[in-house]
């Protein structure tokens, strides 16, 4: 049972390192179809891009539930042990990695499965080496190279076995790693939050932009989440740009300090006003606060019970209100 558990997710695991290698193949055709100028050949490979990145990031939700799912009572593939060996190998595994960086960096931000910081402009980032074939080049991220050195010192199985003769039930020995760092970026900027008590931390809330200025990555922010007020949304799509204004901290913060200071000349002007439902609407409230306002407008009409009802073509019926109990 343990070994069908493993079999299972490493085949979903195969199946995205083998999206993951075409996204990086046609990603290398899209760079070699933008110098040729050919917009047919860029179109097509911009699609097969998103496609195989889109495949591979719906495999990687699954990869990122399935342990989750395995250590909950009653599922079909419960297996306690396993999830408890994984989520303590990848902690011990961020933790070296944070180590590692602290001592040629900044650690940003850690997350279960990565880790963010911040490197100087002129730490070695990316070699590419020549092979004997002119048409081929091996790059490697210097970065990405390091930590996986680390992580295959420590986290190497010397006894991983290979069934070679199912008949006689006779197994290879050899040692195996397949647990690998991937790097993302150099970014132009990120952008964490300050935690309001001291000693609290503040987790999974950050923005993150591209050299060119477009957004990478936002987490955590009410601009984000639905059930938000749309003042708070409408501020913070104003400001966070902002912060890649300047060429200095004092020159970024004063940018950043003209929005909040017009937000705050209009509150003091008192040009806002609070909406009986809080600014919520119905495309900006979330499922279960749409079941509230309807349950809610129902007991207001004193619907206490509902009745299945046949519709003009007798062949369907809905669910009908019934009310004052009737």
């Amino acid at each position: 049972m343990a070994d069908h558990q493993f079999r299972l997710f490493c085949s979903f695991r195969d199946r995205r390192y083998e999206y993951k290698g075409l996204n990086k193949v046609w990603k290398g055709k899209l760079s070699e179809a933008k110098a040729g100028g050919n917009p047919m050949k860029i179109q097509e490979a911009q699609d097969m891009v998103v496609l195989y990145d889109s495949l591979q990031l719906a495999h990687k939700c699954i990869l990122n539930s399935f342990y989750g799912y395995v250590m909950r009572k009653g599922a079909r593939w419960y297996l306690m042990e396993m999830a408890g060996v994984v989520t303590y190998t990848g902690a011990k595994i961020i933790q070296n990695a944070r180590l590692l960086v602290e001592k040629i960096g900044k650690p940003l931000e850690l997350d279960t499965d990565g880790i963010w910081c911040a490197l100087l402009g002129s730490f070695p980032e990316n070699f590419t080496f020549k092979t004997n074939d002119l048409k081929k080049k091996l790059t490697i991220s210097y970065p990405c190279v390091m930590l996986n050195v680390d992580v295959a010192r420590n986290n190497t199985n010397d006894q991983y076995q290979t069934l070679v003769n199912p008949v006689n039930k006779t197994y290879t020995t050899h040692s195996e790693c397949s647990i690998e760092f991937e790097v993302d970026g150099p970014y132009k900027a990120m952008i964490i939050p300050a935690s309001k008590e001291e000693g609290i931390l503040i987790k999974k809330r950050y923005v993150v932009f591209n050299v060119d200025g477009t957004l990478a990555e936002l987490k955590g922010f009410e601009i984000k989440r639905r059930g938000e007020l749309k003042l708070i949304k409408i501020f913070q799509a104003e400001l966070f740009d902002k912060f890649l204004n300047g060429s200095t901290l004092e020159e970024c913060y004063s940018a950043v300090a003209v929005v909040a200071n017009r937000w705050l000349d209009l509150l003091d002007q008192d040009l806002f006003f609070s909406p009986p439902d809080g600014g919520l609407d119905e495309s900006n409230i979330s499922l279960e606060e749409k079941l509230r306002r309807e349950r809610s407008r129902e007991r207001g009409l004193g619907v206490t019970r509902y009745e299945w009802v046949k519709t003009i073509s007798k062949k369907k019926t809905i669910m009908v209100p019934l009310p004052g109990g009737g």
